[in-house]
């Protein structure tokens, strides 16, 4: 610590634990200066400091005193903190309660192979991107540079909209499209506006964590439905729960199961919500990775009443750091959506909003997807044949037609939070699937990301998985 910070700290505790009582005349500069052996100017910059705040004063002629009227009892003794000491008095609101007991599965800095939800990093066009960056950057600095517009970059809305035409099937005009800084605010702005404390939300189980976490933190009463081979159970949600104010599905690849719901379901899904004023949220987290066929046409694209938000994201497409996603709203929410983004914090920033625009409007975004969609083909097949061939004793793989992970269904008995803790242990990473679950199901499995694994570790590493496995199983016998 600088000199002048060590005196100037030294000061101000020796008045506020009492140590220098009001009125006590300090040493003059000069003297304080050879008695600590530093410079006269230190000494005398800390004295103008501390006169400047009001902890002292200079009388002409007679020196330099502590300040007259200050309540040195009101100030708490000054002592070292102890590592077990608690704060005493202090109350967290009930809000902030909730996110303390949050089992959200944000993670940061490098995470370990098979972590779901983590694009090929190193496949990434860095150059390119870095390209489009310093053109954005000069572009229009006066926009860039600043924070930019209110519901996100007219560009880039315009490029989403165009994307969700070819790749989703959706007819949406820009000014529905509010840029967020991420799928996670985008939830965030939605349970903003639409919830009140004790509003029913029906919710996928298992379904996506962090989503679910948002609607618990806003006072939603989460109300867990079941997926079957068609997807969200509506006619279990219907008889089961009471009438929600949101609805929460994943219908193009359920999270984290990857069922896709059937067209009779989504029909049934939006005529309820029609019928009974009922809003549904759509998380298209990872539609882009479709393995035979094209990308399905999204829920949102057969809601001609409008009664859908629509949530994406180019974390899974391109890299979490940008921090971009949308959601897609009814015409009558724009401004609202807008006003709340702003209110709440627009955190995307503006020349990455303009990087993007210009990035998908040279094809360049649907390029690096192709380029993805292939890679993500052949490590989804090493990943399914590897555990096939080394686990099939204490797992079972399900196969996936899309997206970015694999679920494995544990047997033996094998408890998926202690594989979960035990891998995570020997370097390898998944997500037992109890923790996507409000209510447990009757069997237990990991979900593995495929997606952020060289293919040509993928082997060794399920090697070692099984290892592990085996290890469990055997301590679960005895």
């Amino acid at each position: 610590m600088p000199i002048y910070r060590q005196l100037d700290a030294s000061l101000r505790r020796l008045i506020l634990d009492g140590s220098l009582p009001p009125g006590q005349k300090l040493p003059s500069t000069r003297e304080l200066a050879q008695e600590l052996g530093i410079s006269r100017i230190t000494v005398k910059n800390v004295y103008e400091q501390i006169i400047s705040e009001g902890y002292a004063q200079a009388k002409t002629g007679a020196g330099t005193f502590v300040a007259d009227g200050l309540d040195t009892e009101a100030f708490p003794q000054i002592r070292t903190p102890r590592h077990k000491d608690k704060p005493s008095g202090i109350e967290i609101s009930s809000r902030a309660r909730t996110i303390a007991a949050s089992k959200s599965t944000a993670r940061y800095g490098e995470v370990a192979p098979f972590r779901p939800g983590v694009p090929a990093l190193d496949q990434f066009p860095v150059k390119l991107w870095n390209k489009y960056m310093a053109e954005a950057m000069v572009r229009d600095m006066r926009s860039s540079l600043s924070y930019g517009q209110v519901n996100g970059n007219a560009d880039l809305r315009e490029a989403i909209a165009r994307h969700l035409a070819d790749a989703r099937g959706m007819k949406v005009n820009a000014e529905r499209v509010i840029v967020t800084s991420g799928a996670q605010q985008a939830f965030v702005l939605i349970a903003f506006v639409l919830l009140n404390h004790g509003d029913t939300v029906w919710y996928e189980n298992p379904g996506h964590i962090a989503g679910r976490d948002v609607m618990q933190t806003m006072g939603a009463n989460v109300a867990p439905v079941q997926v079957d081979s068609e997807g969200l159970d509506l006619a279990q949600a219907i008889k089961r729960h009471p009438k929600p104010a949101l609805i929460f599905t994943t219908p193009s690849h359920q999270q984290p199961l990857g069922t896709t719901m059937s067209l009779g379901r989504r029909l049934a899904l939006l005529s309820y919500a029609q019928e009974n004023n009922t809003w549904i949220i759509e998380d298209d987290y990872d539609s882009e990775f479709r393995y035979r066929g094209r990308p399905l046409p999204a829920l949102s694209a057969l809601d001609s009443a409008q009664r859908v938000f629509y949530v994406g994201t180019f974390s899974k497409s391109m890299f979490a750091a940008m921090r971009l996603g949308y959601v897609v709203v009814p015409q009558e929410f724009a401004e609202t959506f807008a006003a709340a983004r702003n209110l709440l914090g627009q955190n995307s920033s503006a020349v990455v909003e303009e990087t993007m625009a210009r990035f998908m409007e040279d094809g360049r975004f649907t390029e690096h997807i192709r380029k993805m969609r292939r890679l993500y083909r052949t490590r989804r097949d090493v990943l399914y044949e590897a555990l096939c061939r080394d686990c099939s004793a204490w797992l079972e793989p399900q196969w996936t037609d899309a997206g970015m992970h694999m679920v494995a269904w544990l047997k033996g008995g094998i408890d998926d939070q202690a594989a979960h803790e035990a891998l995570l242990a020997a370097g390898i990473e998944s997500l037992p699937i109890s923790l996507y679950c409000i209510e447990s199901l009757e069997r237990t499995a990991l979900v593995l990301g495929f997606s952020g694994v060289d293919e040509r570790i993928i082997p060794r590493l399920v090697e070692r998985l099984a290892k592990i496995l085996k290890e469990l199983a055997g301590a679960g016998a005895g």
